[in-house]
């Protein structure tokens, strides 16, 4: 396939970018996860994609607790680091650092490495100072991107609203925005452009026509929390508590994690003589705290099961149970796992009727989860009840007809189950299929033979 001019060039521009930034702007690469594999990617996408071949531009970390020294080190040769950071590391939810680095060290610029996207999540790390996200796995061009997009903006329009901005800072409102109005001309409705129209404004004092130009950012970009936290900070400078609250409400509505914005509600609320509603906006923010807590006591426990899982099963059983104990009421879909894992420890120590038990349990919380009947189905079969286990093998396949194809034990497993329950005809299917995945596998050879294909 040609490759598509239009898109080459972009690229292009983006690695430029990081090289410009790398060689001309002392830049400098930290990156803290536990994820070896991205530390590498990220290495080899600087040396060798881009040609970036000194071989101090990076520093990894896999300990969070030596990032603050590793910014001071480094920050005095180069002032404005990009930081890689993992959300969750070893159980532990880093969330909590953005904030604090990014107060500490204002040039910094934080990109979030995740595994999940959830939207209220982001939002908060977007709001207490992540400048950008990766979802992985991550290609090596979407990787180039981020970072050049997280730099500088790859558009006229992005570096005319940095012009704007420059202006502001430097006091000189009249070209700030006049500025604004240009971007307005090439891009009507700009979010961006009326955002920085209202701090102009509001550094001016014109108050009235600040909150216009936020009220008009905001309804520009659904989603845009800027114009909404200017807001709300104008009001409180401004003592109009009435104000801040309506879009401090606003606020929680669209990030709803943010745990100080809850008790700022709640303490306005105390103010204006509303004790009931600042209760239950305390009571929520230390509900959200705590569930918080426990997520990450319940991913420490579930880390360390994981340890002892192939040379302890006891002790891993026992880890696990303490991390869905831990859990409580806060038990989600993003716990099965844990589930699964305890169900694999009791299978070791032979006890798959208390498997079974589990994994029921998991059902409640996941009941179109294929992963948890095909266990069970497994359970079964231990138990010698093919019966049982070809049922639940059947919903596994109901719920995801593509499980047997994920590797070719599975798919033997499938075939065993089947033949000791007289099915020789659906037997031989998976049997092939393994055969199919993995050509040298004698056991699903042996098993074919058994099932009379």
């Amino acid at each position: 396939m040609p490759i598509d001019p239009a898109l080459k060039a972009k690229q292009n521009l983006y690695e430029d970018t990081v090289i410009h930034y790398m060689g001309k702007e002392d830049g400098h690469v930290i990156v803290l996860s536990d994820d070896q594999a991205f530390t590498t990617q990220l290495r080899l996408t600087l040396a060798k994609e881009l040609g970036l071949s000194s071989p101090n531009m990076l520093t990894a970390l896999s300990d969070p607790h030596q990032l603050l020294r590793v910014l001071r080190e480094v920050t005095p040769k180069h002032p404005a680091p990009i930081l890689f950071l993992e959300r969750i590391m070893g159980g532990q939810d880093l969330s909590f650092l953005v904030n604090q680095i990014k107060q500490a060290y204002n040039k910094l610029r934080i990109i979030i490495l995740t595994t999940d996207v959830q939207r209220d999540r982001l939002m908060l790390l977007h709001e207490v100072g992540a400048d950008n996200f990766i979802a992985k796995p991550v290609s090596v061009n979407t990787l180039i991107e981020k970072m050049a997009f997280t730099l500088k903006p790859q558009s006229k329009l992005g570096q005319a609203i940095d012009l704007a901005k420059s202006f502001l800072a430097q006091g000189k409102y009249a070209e700030a925005l006049a500025a604004c109005q240009k971007i307005l001309a090439l891009k009507p409705g700009s979010a961006a452009a009326y955002l920085v129209i209202g701090d102009t404004q509001r550094a001016m004092q014109d108050y009235e026509k600040a909150r216009i130009a936020y009220e008009t950012a905001a309804k520009s970009a659904d989603l845009y929390l800027a114009p909404l936290q200017r807001l709300a900070e104008m009001y409180e400078e401004l003592g109009d508590r009435q104000s801040q609250l309506r879009y401090l409400q606003k606020l929680d509505a669209i990030s709803p994690l943010n745990v100080n914005r809850k008790v700022s509600l709640g303490e306005i609320h105390l103010a204006m003589g509303e004790p009931e509603k600042a209760e239950e906006l305390f009571d929520k923010a230390m509900a959200q705290i705590t569930k918080e807590a426990m997520d990450g006591i319940s991913a420490l426990s579930g880390r360390i099961a994981a340890i002892y899982a192939d040379s302890d099963p006891v002790k891993a059983e026992k880890f696990l149970r303490n991390s869905l104990e831990v859990k409580g009421k806060y038990l989600s879909k993003g716990d099965i796992m844990l589930f699964n894992q305890l169900g694999i420890s009791l299978r070791k120590q032979g006890r798959w009727k208390d498997a079974i038990i589990e994994y029921k349990r998991a059902i409640k919380i996941a009941p179109e989860d294929e992963n948890i009947y095909y266990n069970i189905g497994m359970a079964f079969a231990e138990g010698g009840d093919f019966l049982q286990a070809k049922a639940n093998l059947l919903k596994a396949v109901d719920l995801n007809p593509e499980i047997p194809n994920a590797s070719p034990n599975i798919a033997y497993n499938f075939g065993a189950v089947f033949l000791q329950s007289k099915d020789r005809e659906r037997a031989t299917q998976f049997f092939r299929l393994a055969l199919q995945l993995r050509p040298d596998f004698p056991a699903a050879r042996d098993g074919l033979k058994r099932a009379g294909g």
